[in-house]
């Protein structure tokens, strides 16, 4: 499958948009405790667009690819950034929402023994984050979040 474009590097206080961000599919790294200098740096080797609510490092007289995020409710900030994103099925929830990494399909057989026995009785598919375990499936939610990103990009 083809990566979604463009990716993204957020500041440290847009936590919650990153997530967001990777639940649509997006690319959406977040580097803690790294200067801004460095945060520059890695926007522009990685080639990703820096998303910052400072005004101060959106001004930077460097030059790298930049966006200056006003509204403070994620649903708000998703929306400013409707130029650069689109709904796509075949990429939503393809990440891991806490790392960022690309997730894969696993057996349940395999996550037996990490997830709960109603869950592995009920559900077929299931995917696997394999940098941080963080196992996930289609559950009730599956549906009213992606209606709610949807409906996110589309206010």
């Amino acid at each position: 499958m083809k990566e979604i474009k463009p990716k993204f590097l957020l500041d440290e206080n847009l936590n919650r948009l990153a997530r967001w961000l990777r639940m649509l599919g997006y690319d959406a790294a977040v580097y803690k405790s790294v200067s801004i200098h460095n945060k520059v740096r890695l926007a522009k080797k990685e080639r990703r667009i820096y998303l910052t609510r400072s005004k101060k490092t959106a001004k930077l007289k460097e030059e790298f690819s930049r966006f200056l995020i006003s509204e403070v409710d994620h649903q708000q900030q998703l929306g400013e950034l409707r130029q650069f994103l689109k709904f796509n099925d075949d990429f939503i929830f393809t990440r891991c929402i806490e790392c960022n990494k690309k997730i894969e399909k696993i057996s349940k057989e395999k996550i037996k023994e990490i997830i709960p026995p109603y869950i592995y009785e009920t559900f077929i598919e299931f995917t696997i984050c394999r940098k941080c375990g963080k196992v996930y499936w289609q559950g009730s939610h599956y549906a009213s979040m992606k209606r709610q990103l949807k409906n996110m990009l589309t206010i």
